[in-house]
């Protein structure tokens, strides 16, 4: 059956945000980079910056050298999450069967939804006038019987617009484009490519065969000759719901000290553990995520034997996560700590434990959620989390 995929992206993400924000800063050289260092890293480049050379990836300095006027703007997590919460619930309106991505992307599957819906460009002009008329963001999109040529056909325009590929001639239409338009491709990869095969353009890689890659691309060699060829059977596939239990927050302001840093863990471990008292369920596994001023962010997990859902025990798992994950000397902004693998908690004690203990912290918490129902959750606060 043929499909309707149709991918939706917003150029330069971060910096049309800002420029939706400021519209000063319009027709201006910009990118987005955590900290004015010079080794800070660029993380989005605006059209007028990478016209003279600028690239996402380079350090401020190179930046500069390549573009004197070049204005660098602080990345702004928390817009960047509302505006792409509104962009969903506009996917939402045009389809049920939407995936999310990255930097202000998603695709939209619809295929069979055209008596509803009406045709695929008609659903693709509705979706690009709401985002101009709610968002104030420009957007591209790409109509193709599958994902990546639809990706590649957001990508292929260089204005705001809307870009239909006629199902069937898929490989004719990104045969003659370079090879780094082809997704995980990469510079490395596009680098041994040149070099060792002589290949430029992607309707180069279609006429080859599968041996004859895998010298230069090793197990990457067949994906690769499925994309020259315009072929992508992967579907759509819609945010999975799942039972897992997170919290996060942005610190007011960046910090290194350990005390401050440890109290809002600490309030994290709190609302996790309230909520998890409240479906009966207690975690197996701890997510901890440290992003750092300069936004790189780190990542660590811990498992358990037995459900944890008690604030003493969270508070004190989440501690000696923070010790694995916080390893940089650099100033924390956020911190996320996330629950899953939930299961019941159990009424089994261990054996050489002293069942009064037990006992009595069960008492005591429950006194504390009552306490907090009843009069809110600041009434009563464990004194390392002021």
């Amino acid at each position: 059956m043929t499909r309707d995929i149709l991918h939706v992206a917003i150029p330069d993400f971060d910096v049309a945000l800002a420029r939706a924000v400021d519209p000063t800063l319009k027709n201006r050289p910009l990118a987005v980079a955590a900290g004015v260092s010079d080794r800070a890293l660029l993380h989005c480049v605006s059209a007028e910056a990478r016209g003279d050379g600028v690239q996402p990836g380079m350090s401020v300095h190179v930046a500069r050298r390549c573009c004197p006027a070049l204005h660098l703007l602080p990345p702004q997590p928390e817009r960047a999450q509302r505006a792409m919460q509104v962009f969903a619930e506009l996917a939402q309106n045009c389809s049920p069967l939407w995936e999310p991505g990255n930097d202000g992307r998603l695709f939209l599957d619809l295929t069979g939804s055209s008596r509803l819906l009406g045709a695929a460009l008609d659903v693709a002009a509705r979706l690009e006038r709401d985002i101009i008329e709610q968002l104030r963001l420009p957007a591209t999109c790409g109509v193709a019987g599958n994902k990546l040529v639809a990706r590649i056909a957001a990508d292929y325009l260089d204005r705001p617009g809307i870009c239909d590929v006629l199902r069937g001639s898929e490989g004719c239409f990104i045969g003659p484009l370079t090879i780094s338009t082809l997704p995980g491709v990469g510079s490395v990869r596009t680098g041994r490519l040149l070099e060792d095969l002589n290949l430029r353009r992607i309707e180069q890689i279609a006429v080859l065969s599968v041996a004859q890659l895998e010298p230069v691309c090793g197990p990457f060699a067949a994906l690769l000759h499925q994309r020259a060829r315009g072929i992508d059977p992967s579907p759509v596939c819609s945010p999975r719901r799942t039972s897992a239990i997170v919290e996060e927050t942005v610190l007011p302001r960046a910090d290194n000290d350990d005390t401050a840093v440890r109290a809002a863990l600490g309030r994290l471990a709190e609302s996790c553990g309230l909520r998890l008292r409240s479906l009966a369920r207690g975690t197996t596994r701890l997510c901890l995520t440290v992003r750092y001023v300069d936004g790189l962010s780190e990542e660590r997990t811990d498992t358990f034997a037995i459900p944890k859902a008690f604030d003493l025990e969270l508070m004190q798992a989440a501690d000696r996560l923070l010790q694995r994950t916080w390893q940089r000397r650099v100033r924390l902004r956020a911190l996320r700590l996330g629950c899953d693998r939930l299961a019941p908690l159990t009424q089994q004690m261990d054996l050489f434990s002293a069942p009064q203990q037990s006992i009595d912290e069960t008492t005591l918490q429950t006194a504390l959620d009552r306490l907090r129902r009843q009069f809110g959750h600041e009434s009563v606060q464990w004194g390392r989390n002021l």
